[in-house]
């Protein structure tokens, strides 16, 4: 690989789409879906690293407006079913890990 790609590799973040089983209603818009992209450290200004990790959702609340798309508010999140917030907040806890961390957990293959 030469550098070209290895830059260009770094650049590109993990994204996943998490599908919702409650659609947010947002004027005429509807979102059945919201892609989440791995945060940098920036985007966790503000949230504890353990409160995410234990899904804690103000934690997530105060990171998804940054990582999502479209962009999810810390109200809209806060005030979706409960069963979706806490498959945002996994996905966001899941990033956190590292690869070795999410193999000896068994949530890598």
């Amino acid at each position: 690989m030469n550098t070209d790609e290895e830059v260009t590799e770094k650049k590109e973040r993990a994204t996943v789409v998490v599908p919702l089983d409650t659609p947010l209603k947002r004027g005429d818009q509807v979102i059945k879906a919201v892609t989440l992209r791995k945060p940098l450290g920036g985007a966790l200004t503000g949230a504890k690293v353990v409160d995410l990790l234990n899904l804690d959702l103000v934690a997530a609340s105060k990171v998804v407006r940054r990582i999502s798309s479209p962009v999810i508010t810390a109200q809209e999140f806060l005030a979706m079913e409960a069963e979706d917030c806490t498959a945002i907040a996994g996905e966001i806890a899941g990033f956190l890990l590292q690869k070795r961390q999410k193999a000896e957990a068994g949530l890598e293959a």
